[in-house]
């Protein structure tokens, strides 16, 4: 099957690709029985997921170290490249942050932004929610890329030229048209077909491909599909990557929105079942180790210092003396203290650096890193 799924238009010596507005036409979207089976998955895997996140004790922890990984992972399809750990740290006293550990964290603050909208002030899944994400994604960070505005030049991604920059905001007002309607189209799928379509438009100079994946996690928590952003869609897109650009450029090329709905659906179902278990293995980490302060020797005398301290390195999981006797309201030999019996236990890891030493809550690091496929 192929469909035409928009037109070009010459510019002087450039044909600018211009995509139909969805959902998608001649013929409509085909849900075979492969897809509908897979859309079954998928929306399963996000009830299964919802489920063990609402009973978690502390829901905002994980959803940091989740939007952080999200975070990570977008960025590299996009050859930004940081680490966990760089990012837990972020400003080490007199060091500055990469540029690249700058973006990273400037995506959880452009996820945060555009959540405060949505779910704070009930604004609907607007452009203007995504021009504010894009503002605070690239702020003192690119300054060539015109945060928060339009591009206002012609562009290639690969073998597409995207739309001529003045088509720009009637595509995204038909695109946000179509995120907010009523249709026939399940949530889930919509949150795919605006993924695709948002891509084509490629409406910023810089940064379309992480705003672009944090639409469908936006998409997914406003239509209440998702309790919390704690799945991580470039999980699946990295690890396929020459397939994730393959299937985008499927639909531009031959009209295959089917293809490219199926691996999205693949995307979303494994990004769940990733999440499920890693959110599986802290919530064990955790008990063992709360059973471990509460009967081991080392911790006599202070083990409930000890379960406040537990519950601090799960927020932040590499930490200095100061911050740990900040946060406890004790003093600093008392902090440095019951650091060195975590570190004894083999709870943490100690810096090799002479000043300014951080402890790094490894075990739990090493689930937030884990890679199960």
């Amino acid at each position: 099957m192929k469909r035409e799924t928009g037109f070009y238009s010459q510019i002087g010596e450039i044909s600018h690709f211009n995509p139909y507005p969805l959902p998608p036409l001649n013929p409509p979207l085909e849900i075979t029985e492969s897809l509908l089976k897979l859309f079954g998955e998928a929306q399963g895997s996000l009830e299964k997921l919802n489920t063990i996140a609402d009973r978690l004790p502390d829901k905002e922890r994980f959803i940091r170290a989740y939007v952080i990984k999200e975070a990570l992972l977008s960025s590299s399809i996009e050859g930004i490249h940081t680490t966990l750990i760089d990012v837990f740290t972020q400003v080490l006293d007199e060091k500055q942050t990469s540029k690249e550990t700058e973006l990273v964290l400037n995506y959880t603050k452009a996820l945060d932004a555009a959540l405060n909208l949505i779910t704070q002030e009930n604004l609907p899944l607007t452009t203007r929610v995504l021009r504010t994400a894009h503002e605070t994604l690239l702020t003192q960070t690119s300054s060539k890329a015109d945060p928060g505005n339009y591009r206002k030049q012609s562009v290639r991604v690969g073998n597409l030229i995207p739309p001529d920059a003045q088509k720009i905001p009637e595509l995204m007002s038909q695109l946000e048209h179509f995120i907010n309607a009523e249709n026939s189209h399940q949530p889930l799928i919509k949150a795919g077909l605006a993924h695709v379509q948002f891509e084509t438009i490629h409406p910023f100079l810089d940064g379309n491909g992480r705003i672009g994946r944090l639409l469908i996690v936006l998409m997914l928590v406003e239509s209440k599909l998702l309790s919390a952003p704690i799945i991580y869609p470039s999980f699946a897109f990295k690890k396929n990557a020459l397939e994730y650009y393959q299937k985008l450029d499927g639909v531009r090329r031959t009209g295959d929105f089917e293809g490219w709905i199926f691996f999205y659906l693949t995307a979303i179902k494994e990004s769940c079942e990733d999440a499920f278990r890693r959110i599986t293995e802290i919530e064990a980490l955790e008990n063992q180790l709360k059973q471990l302060i509460t009967v081991d020797p080392l911790f006599y005398k202070m083990r409930d210092t000890a379960h406040k301290t537990l519950e601090f390195i799960f927020q932040k999981p590499v930490i200095s003396i100061t911050e740990l006797s900040k946060n406890l309201g004790k003093s600093y030999n008392a902090s440095k203290n019951i650091l060195t019996r975590f570190e004894e236990s083999g709870l943490i890891f100690k810096t090799e650096q002479k000043r300014n030493v951080r402890y790094q809550f490894r075990p739990y690091l090493n689930l937030l890193e884990k890679e199960y496929n």
